[in-house]
């Protein structure tokens, strides 16, 4: 009996041994790799490697990590990465494409001039502007709810509420609902507000949109009436302001965001 039951136990092993096997992760293309895709910014992790992912039609592809190359300011564009690919802290993870070069597809961005507001920035090619009352819009197509209205308050001072950050040189706050569903952005224009609020109404996109109103937000510009750009963006120094965290507060351009506190995703704005 006890050795029909060894036996028994012995055949239930192996074949839980051969049953459960984890087989080994191909292995990863050697040399330099050339990757497509949109750039959004991945989960701070201290188990895994990469502060990035690459994204094709919805589909993850890879990691992206560099020490050379500030990947933030490509967030929510569709880009080319040159690299090397390296296999992650787990291995049952997407490798990790360690970037050397990144070059973004311009023809997928368009650069636009909200003259009403005195703001210049760039935009998805997918974005549809429009003009619904006092306000400008920009819609995805086949829907009917704005992603982004932006709106000018007349004499209204700025929020005392919200997360503090600089947009082009100019003071504004960040409010974001509890559920994140919507984020308003006011800046200080003179004596005016420029409002901007963004709603996403598409859940399956809802990383993408973010990272691309992020990168909206970061190339907004104001410009004079002879087209250049104000001294006030020329002459701000946001070295050392603080930046991320829960309200994601961004840094304004030529800046970008070295996070010190990992688990709050806190850091400062430091000169690229």
């Amino acid at each position: 009996m006890r050795k029909i039951l060894l036996l028994t136990l012995g055949t239930c092993v192996l074949a839980l041994t051969a049953c459960g096997r984890v087989e080994p992760p191909p292995s990863l293309p050697t040399g330099i790799q050339t990757m497509t895709g949109t750039l959004l910014p991945a989960e701070i992790s201290t188990l895994r490697r990469g502060t990035h992912l690459l994204i094709l039609n919805g589909q993850r592809l890879c990691f992206v990590e560099s020490s050379a190359i500030s990947l933030r300011s490509f967030e929510g564009k569709t880009v080319v990465i040159r690299g090397i690919f390296e296999p992650n802290s787990d291995p049952a993870l997407l490798p990790v494409l360690v970037t050397q070069d990144v070059t973004t597809l311009e023809q997928d961005i368009q650069h636009i001039s909200l003259s009403a507001f005195g703001l210049r920035g760039s935009v998805p090619r997918s974005w549809i502007m429009a003009t619904q009352k006092n306000a400008t819009v920009f819609l995805i197509e086949g829907t009917a709810t704005p992603l982004i209205t932006i709106a000018r308050l007349i004499e209204t001072p700025l929020p005392a509420s919200g997360a503090p950050l600089q947009v082009s040189g100019h003071h504004a706050t960040r409010q974001v609902s509890d559920d994140s569903s919507e984020e308003v952005v006011s800046i200080e224009s003179g004596d005016d507000l420029i409002v901007l609020t963004f709603t996403p109404s598409e859940v399956e996109n809802i990383d993408l949109l973010h990272a691309q109103w992020l990168a909206f937000l970061t190339s907004l510009s104001f410009a004079t009436d002879n087209g250049t750009t104000s001294s006030a963006a020329q002459s701000q120094d946001s070295t050392g302001t603080p930046c991320g965290g829960t309200a994601g507060i961004l840094c304004p351009a030529g800046h970008y965001c070295e996070i010190t506190e990992f688990k709050e995703n806190i850091g400062h704005c430091r000169e690229f």
